[in-house]
């Protein structure tokens, strides 16, 4: 629930119990005074529609904050949580890639993973790995596709949809590519990734306008 329609709703809910609940406590009072215009099923009614929004707006908030406390806990665990580095199979897989061994230490990626399923930087390092040391563009765009299925920060989200694109280009795959660049200008367009985005767009409409390619630069 985004924008306008959660505003109307917490508004709608707001509103009506305050509302029903006035009502509720004018015809209570009259039943009470036994007034001449007092009426019981009236006043049950503005009960019902009072409980009824209350629950309304009960559910609501239960939302929001459940909402609030799960996208902070999974940013806890997509940022490592308390950690201050890498872990030390992490920190093993990067000596064993830079010893020349980038199937090794894919290999001890994975391995992680199974133990770690929400250790996304190792997901993300895996398809660095294909991509950079491997030169394997379609095992490293199958990563990132995996890797954009799950639920990331908006700059680390774009930052791996950025390259995803360009190897949807290095793979002939011009249509996947346009689309996804398209999302990131619309929806990320806010990140530094977006605006990178928004400028590959520009030079796919106008490739004589093209500056050169900065694909290989990565999040600061």
């Amino acid at each position: 629930m985004k924008g306008i329609t959660k505003t109307v709703a917490f508004a709608a809910a707001v509103i009506g119990t305050g509302l029903f609940a006035h009502l509720f406590s004018h015809e209570h009072g009259l039943v009470l005074h036994q007034a001449a215009t007092a009426s019981r099923a009236r006043m049950i009614g503005w009960f019902g529609l009072c409980l009824l929004s209350t629950v309304a707006l009960g559910l609501l908030c239960a939302y929001e904050v459940s909402k609030f406390f799960g996208n902070r806990a999974e940013r806890w665990i997509l940022e490592g949580g308390a950690s201050t580095g890498p872990a030390p199979e992490m920190q093993e897989a990067e000596r064993v890639r830079a010893s020349g061994e980038p199937l090794d230490a894919i290999r001890m990626l994975r391995e992680y993973l199974q133990t770690n399923p929400y250790e996304l930087r190792a997901m993300a390092r895996i398809a660095e790995i294909y991509r950079y040391d491997l030169k394997n563009d379609l095992a490293a765009a199958l990563e990132y596709e995996d890797l954009l299925k799950h639920k990331l920060p908006d700059d680390q989200w774009a930052w791996s949809a950025l390259h995803l694109a360009k190897l949807y280009g290095r793979l002939n795959e011009l249509e996947k590519s346009v689309a996804l660049l398209e999302r990131l200008d619309a929806k990320y367009g806010h990140t530094i990734a977006g605006r990178r985005a928004k400028k590959a767009l520009e030079q796919v409409k106008n490739p004589g306008s093209a500056q050169g390619d900065n694909e290989d630069e990565e999040e600061s």
